[in-house]
């Protein structure tokens, strides 16, 4: 509850600590001086200073998905909205629960069109974001951020947008324009469990027990549930993918087991004559490019289940869909097969000898993928990417929190490293790059005690290596490898798609990055570094960082393979 008499930025915090929000990143301006001297008084809510807007949202999304909680950005008027906004982009693709917020410019100078003016500030972000407002009281100040907290949260969560003028947040409250303590508290209703259609459940069962070769296809908000996921693909011995890369943001299942044959289209021999393709959790299908789009085999039959009943049928037309949450998804789907007396012996002793015939051909597809890498290597004189997935897997602990954007490189990152138990391994489809090294700097503040890594190529490095500056003024230790082949490796492959070739000599514009000092900038913004080309000294070197109380960026030079 309110004081008496208090402010629109009072009624902020307080909502904020009525959620559980325990942090807030910001870079502040002028606009946000209300706020920052509530925020002096009443310290109950923490603030994290940022170096640059993008990386404001990107913590804000690391924190939010990490700590499986309501993450909180602040950005400044029109122009720090604009330096966001790839971010937020970010955000929705992969419905991330986050709650931006811009302290605007004062009624006054929207009136009259002065310094940073935009009357309609939530147009800017509205494209992205499910909710975009601004308080038009400091009454209303609390009720307006508790719907962008409770809009986020409601699944499919996914980003809003709340613009707060100056004077809005100088203005006074009363208990009286607050109401009750429900004015602030987020209501349940963003967490209620949504249950597909009964009988879409048992024609989807149906479906499955009567296809010789089907298989189960999971995306990113299964991530949560891969013993559901588990426990389905057991009782109906199915082979299990990962979506396509292209809108991965979360790897769904663990890769260790069995069962797991790497993403969807990869190896596309391993899917060519399915007969049932089942897609829990994710859009069906979602093209990088015309040429690369993932493709239903010819005559199978689908079965596409998602918490956004929009996406189904968005691309193909399924023969059976589901609309509700993951969880409830695989739960249903398991005690219908349960219900429908499972898989007859024959057709079970079937499955599992073509479980097995795959999974010969998906491991001697990586044993052929590694051993390109190596090649590629010793010609480049570099380091393996075979090599840094090995070290990984020898020297993470259980439970790390691993940030893929390591781009050109990341395909054999997610195929070949032994991510131990309990990780998570997060990515972003948005595609707007500097995403990975400030979103793990936001999943450290959220998880403290968890390793934090993150892979990323020397292009994404350098669009957010300011978040090194956070992360050792806030001791949230993470570490950085920078895979370093000197270029935009995904520009080029794209210029040899356009011109046909397996590889073009040309040095084409827009492609390198040579002569860049990666391990001077990580150092200038308070981070230990060092540039590692001895391959032996790969796995001690992560092993040390990995024990570390101070961010650790190390640099390698790696050699891409072209396909």
């Amino acid at each position: 509850m309110l004081e008496t008499q208090t402010t629109g930025a009072h009624a902020f915090l307080a909502t904020l600590k009525a959620n559980n929000v325990e942090v807030l990143f910001g870079l502040p301006g002028s606009t946000e001086a209300p706020l920052l001297e509530a925020m002096r008084t009443d310290p109950a809510v923490r603030y994290v200073l940022t170096l640059q807007e993008t990386i404001t949202v990107a913590m804000a999304d690391g924190y939010a998905r990490a700590g499986k909680r309501i993450g909180v950005a602040g950005l400044h008027t029109t122009v720090g909205t604009m330096n966001g906004l790839s971010q937020i982009y970010n955000a929705a693709r992969d419905n991330s629960a986050i709650v931006v917020t811009a302290g605007h410019k004062d009624t006054g100078v929207l009136a009259n069109d002065g310094f940073c003016a935009l009357p309609d500030l939530p147009s800017l972000a509205r494209s992205f974001v499910k909710h975009s407002w601004q308080s038009l009281t400091a009454g209303a100040v609390g009720s307006d951020l508790r719907r962008a907290i409770n809009v986020a949260a409601a699944n499919p969560p996914g980003p809003t947008y709340l613009a707060i003028p100056e004077d809005v947040q100088a203005g006074a409250v009363t208990a009286a324009d607050a109401g009750d303590a429900h004015a602030f508290a987020a209501s349940p209703n963003a967490h209620l469990e949504r249950r597909p259609d009964a009988q879409a459940v048992t024609a989807a069962v149906r479906l499955l027990l009567d296809a010789r070769r089907p298989m189960l296809v999971l995306g990113s908000s299964t991530a949560a549930y891969a013993t559901a996921a588990r426990d389905l693909a057991e009782a109906l011995e199915l082979p299990v993918f990962a979506i396509e890369r292209t809108q991965l943001n979360e790897l769904p299942y663990p890769v260790g087991d069995p069962r797991y044959l790497g993403q969807y289209g990869e190896q596309r021999s391993l899917i060519a004559d399915a007969d049932c393709v089942a897609v829990i959790g994710a859009r069906a299908f979602f093209p990088f490019s015309t040429e690369s789009a993932a493709k239903l085999p010819d005559g199978a039959k689908l079965i596409h289940a998602s918490a956004d009943a929009a996406q189904i049928g968005w691309t193909f037309v399924p023969d059976v869909g589901l609309a509700g949450d993951a969880q409830a998804v695989l739960a249903d789907l398991l005690a219908a097969t349960v219900s429908a007396g499972g898989l007859p012996a024959q057709r079970r002793a079937e499955r599992i000898a073509r479980l097995e015939d795959l999974r010969t051909q998906y491991r001697a597809a990586n044993a052929a993928d590694r051993k390109r890498h190596d090649e590629l290597a010793e010609e480049a004189g570099a380091i393996s990417l075979a090599t840094l997935t090995d070290a990984l897997g020898a020297t993470l602990p259980a439970g790390t929190l691993l940030f893929d954007e390591a781009v050109s490189s990341s395909r054999p990152l997610l195929r070949h490293t032994a991510f131990p138990a309990d990780s998570r391994v997060f990515r972003t489809n948005g595609g707007s790059l500097g995403w990975a090294l400030p979103a793990a700097v936001g999943a450290k503040i959220a998880c403290p005690d968890r390793a934090v890594v993150t892979v990323v190529g020397d292009g994404s490095f350098n669009f957010t290596p300011q978040a090194l500056w956070t992360a050792a003024r806030e001791n949230a230790p993470i570490l950085c490898i920078v895979v370093d082949n000197s270029g935009y490796l995904a520009v080029k492959l794209a210029i040899e798609r356009h011109l046909g070739v397996d590889k073009a000599p040309e040095q084409h514009p827009g492609t390198e990055l040579a002569a860049l000092d990666h391990v001077t900038v990580a150092r200038g913004y308070g981070a230990d570094a060092m540039r590692i080309e001895d391959p032996a000294k790969l796995e001690p070197a992560i092993a040390a960082a990995l024990r570390s109380k101070r961010s650790t960026v190390i640099v390698i030079p790696v050699a891409n393979a072209r396909r």
